[in-house]
């Protein structure tokens, strides 16, 4: 039974006209007539009692029209429900961070992000920031979040957050009763840097460099390949490190490292949201987009 044809059906009985209908549904007064006619034969009966002068149902017509309202009925229902399931947003989101954003700035908004659809399910890989980049390049992850602004073209950049790179000493040391040291004090200190593609590390040679300062003027002690191994160093007083403020503040509040200014020396940098411009984006991935261009800094 064609759908069509029995909502044809149903909306001649409603007015009683096929010229209304043919007007309402945008198809000729005759098309009506075949369409009523098609329902009959496919039925084997007779719908309308055509010797009468008004529109009248035959008994097979007004069980036909007790079914047609109830297939109307259902079919507006089925399309509303899968209206609201195009609006639902739902699926998996595989996302690589580096340390700081996937550590300390991506889980309490991936928290709100899950409150708003619960029917997302979302996986965090943390790795450095230059990995990133090159993973997102290489189309393995869906989005990233890292330190370093992509220096690429396939590569789309939403600015984030903002965060300090701080200098962190153990609470014994000689500098952590002072304000501030300066840059040349630094160097007779041994210093715990991250590898060399942390995003925290090429942002302090950067800043560094760009205030005058030489990198290489620094002695490494260790090189570890995470922000809390490095902070875990600086309590075993192994040496000193710049970090992340949002990933001392635990350590400072509990006693663990304090922090120390650089004469001279303002350490800022960006965190950002990074995606391949050229790719087909599932509702998903461009709800997350915009949910996290509503928090664009």
């Amino acid at each position: 039974m064609n759908l069509d044809y029995l909502k044809t059906y149903l909306e001649v009985i409603k007015t009683g006209s096929f010229s209304e209908v043919a007007k309402k549904l945008s198809i000729s007064q005759p098309a009506v007539s075949f369409q009523i006619q098609k329902l009959e034969q496919d039925l084997g009966v007779q719908l309308i009692d055509r010797k009468q002068k008004t529109l009248m149902m035959t008994e097979a017509g007004k069980r036909l029209l007790a079914f047609a309202n109830i297939v109307d009925t259902e079919h507006q229902a089925l399309v509303d429900e899968l209206g609201k399931l195009k609006e639902t947003v739902s699926g998996n989101l595989v996302i690589a961070a580096s340390t700081i954003p996937g550590e300390y700035i991506l889980p309490p908004l991936l928290g709100q992000f899950k409150k708003l659809h619960p029917a997302v399910g979302i996986q965090v890989t943390v790795i450095d920031s230059a990995r990133v980049i090159e993973a997102m390049k290489n189309g393995e992850y869906d989005i990233g979040f890292c330190g370093m602004h992509p220096e690429c073209r396939e590569l789309e950049a939403i600015k984030i957050a903002e965060d300090e790179i701080v200098l962190i000493v153990y609470p014994e040391h000689p500098f952590a009763g002072r304000k501030h040291v300066s840059f040349l004090e630094l160097s007779a200190e041994p210093m715990i840097l991250r590898g060399s593609t942390s995003g925290t590390r090429q942002s302090v040679e950067m800043l560094l460099l760009n205030g005058g300062f030489d990198v290489n003027k620094l002695r490494p002690a260790l090189i570890l390949g995470s922000t809390e191994s490095l902070i875990t160093a600086v309590e075993a007083k192994a040496g000193i490190a710049f970090v992340s403020n949002l990933a001392v503040r635990k350590g400072v509040a509990l006693g663990l490292i304090r922090t120390v200014a650089v004469e001279g020396l303002t350490l800022k940098r960006a965190f950002w949201c990074i995606y391949r411009k050229q790719m087909t984006a599932s509702r998903l991935l461009e709800a997350f987009i915009v949910f996290f261009r509503e928090q664009e800094a």
